[in-house]
């Protein structure tokens, strides 16, 4: 139990420190992921390295080459917004079909996520927050009940969430954007169809500007990213 825990507390270390350079853009784009000069780097072994680079993977933090070699996925401004113009379509997609299926059970369900991110907001965890976020919209995309929809959202959000969530940290965003849960939900809640498409276009307004602005940054103090 105890080499359990040791190793996945390696894992644990070696997969928030990738996580930090990437979405801090110190590894950029394209760069290759050596698992033994990230290992000797951390002081562990391979192993809880390579599981790390799998969950980034699994993330859409990092991708694989040819030859399987990882290496940090891309994130440009095009990227960027192309996919947030992704979700915004399927999103509303989603929030109005979800409104006609949305049981009393299926909406206190929304409104307690919604409660959980404003108090990890409130804290700064945004663990916590992230936690709560996602299964806000797992929750959504199974009462919408379209699968094909809810994967093509869950690859596209997961892209970019991660830079996101960095960038609502750093920019004291999670409150507001946990308000912009609860405005969501309470269209959902009232059937308000004609409310669901500008909440959606203004929560992933302000997503986009988030990463954008977060780009220019790195760009600012490392040049072309």
């Amino acid at each position: 139990m105890t080499i359990l825990t040791e190793h996945g507390s390696r894992v644990d270390v070696a997969y928030e420190w990738l996580l930090t350079e990437i979405t801090g853009f110190r590894l950029r784009s394209g760069s290759p992921l050596s698992e033994n000069k990230i290992a000797t780097q951390l002081g562990v072994s391979r192993t809880p390295v390579r599981e790390a680079l799998q969950r980034l993977e699994k993330e859409g933090l990092i991708t694989r080459t040819d030859n399987s070699r990882f290496t940090v996925a891309q994130i440009s401004r095009s990227e960027v917004n192309d996919a947030c113009d992704l979700l915004g379509a399927l999103d509303t997609y989603i929030f109005t079909k979800a409104a006609s299926r949305l049981s009393e059970t299926d909406a206190q369900l929304l409104l307690d996520s919604v409660e959980r991110m404003s108090a990890a907001a409130a804290t700064g965890d945004r663990v916590a927050w992230s936690d709560a976020d996602l299964f806000f919209h797992r929750t959504v995309n199974e009462i919408a009940g379209n699968r094909l929809v809810a994967e093509t959202v869950k690859e596209t959000r997961r892209r970019i969430h991660r830079f996101w969530l960095r960038a609502s940290t750093h920019q004291n965003r999670l409150q507001s954007c946990s308000d912009e849960h609860r405005v969501l939900t309470e269209a959902l809640v009232a059937t308000d169809i004609d409310a669901i498409g500008p909440a959606v276009e203004e929560h992933i307004g302000h997503m986009r500007d988030g990463i954008l602005d977060m780009i220019a940054g790195a760009e600012a103090l490392l040049g072309e990213y």
